[in-house]
């Protein structure tokens, strides 16, 4: 990468993350998705509850969380009404599937929000986000089987990674040694480059519309691999957004309990944690469509939606009339370097 695409990518990151909180409108859709899904889980074990305490005495005087009323739970869902979690945890995997092809449309165009347009993208690109995904699962089984690997030869070498070291060195040795951090951000990079080779992939199904999500998971993922700061600061954008919300988890456990008033506090300083991680989850597929956009070859042109209303695929050398406007094109195009180049444009499978 050369000096002036390396200051273009260090510039994305604040646009990015400025991008991912002033889109609250598609933020506020991902929300309201996930309070459904939370809904649906606490759903059955709301009667339960509520016979059981009622306006009894038997919370009176005890904090909300307190072991005391803790304890008594189990013998609440003795006969079954307990809270459910496999089906909606399904549920909400579908409809992040779904939704994440207009998130992807949201950061790539700068037209105003509309609920409409954004929920059609998402159908007509849920299909391929599926197939996507689970091509993505495989790229994450390979990391992982090299993440795993190279922690069992650092174990072999008597260098003990987080994963391997004893118990006795979490509570009376060091674990943190400079083989185990090591070890530790190699990791983080191997899961920033399978979801930075994930966003760059669903950004180019949707920017070519391509069906051959194999084809665009190999472009991803090589797009991920020769842009290694780019990576540096993806993974840095996660450790960002997880910094974050455990700060905010940090304020939520630090509040005093026992009224009903600090209860719902504590429920609504939960509820801006979630926010902010939706808001981060938006910066970051921003993130990637500006990476995509610098890649893309000078004088390119991208089309917004199909190119034809049948579905098909335009032939090869083939260009669409018009260019639409988009806020990554907006957001990198002041930056581009002047004269040809052939640096990141990624050659054609």
């Amino acid at each position: 990468m050369s000096g002036p695409q390396a200051v273009s990518a260090l510039r994305s990151w604040p646009r990015a993350i400025g991008r991912g909180f002033s889109e609250w409108k598609t933020v506020g859709v991902l929300f309201s998705v996930n309070l459904l899904v939370a809904a649906l889980m606490v759903a059955p074990a709301i009667r339960p509850l509520v016979e059981h305490f009622g306006h009894a005495p038997l919370a009176v005087g005890k904090p909300l969380l307190s072991y005391q009323l803790l304890l008594r739970l189990p013998s609440v869902f003795r006969n079954g009404g307990g809270p459910s979690l496999l089906m909606p945890l399904l549920l909400l995997g579908v409809l992040q599937l779904l939704l994440v092809g207009g998130v992807v449309w949201r950061t790539w165009t700068v037209d105003p929000f509309r609920l409409g347009e954004f929920l059609g993208e998402s159908g007509r690109l849920f299909g391929r986000n599926v197939r996507l995904f689970f091509w993505s699962v495989l790229l994450l089984l390979l990391l992982a089987a090299v993440v795993g690997g190279t922690a069992a030869l650092l174990h072999l070498l008597h260098r003990d990674s987080l994963f391997t070291v004893g118990t006795d060195a979490w509570i009376f040795g060091r674990p943190f040694t400079v083989w185990s951090v090591g070890h530790l951000a190699f990791t983080l990079l191997c899961l920033g480059l399978w979801r930075l080779s994930l966003e760059a992939a669903r950004v180019l199904v949707f920017r070519d519309d391509l069906r051959q999500t194999r084809r665009a998971a190999w472009r991803g993922f090589r797009l991920a691999l020769r842009s290694p700061v780019s990576l540096a600061l993806f993974v840095l954008l996660g450790v960002t957004a997880t910094t974050a919300v455990f700060l905010i988890a940090r304020v939520r456990a630090s509040l005093p309990e026992g009224r009903t008033e600090l209860a719902v506090l504590a429920f609504l300083v939960g509820q801006v944690a979630v926010w902010v991680r939706l808001a981060f989850q938006i910066s970051g597929v921003s993130f990637a469509a500006q990476l995509v956009q610098r890649a893309a070859p000078a004088g390119s042109v991208v089309p917004e939606v199909a190119p034809s209303e049948t579905g098909a695929e335009p032939a090869e050398g083939e260009q669409p009339a018009e260019a639409p406007t988009t806020a990554a094109a907006a957001a990198v195009e002041a930056e581009r370097p002047q004269g040809p180049t052939s640096e990141g444009v990624l050659p054609e499978l």
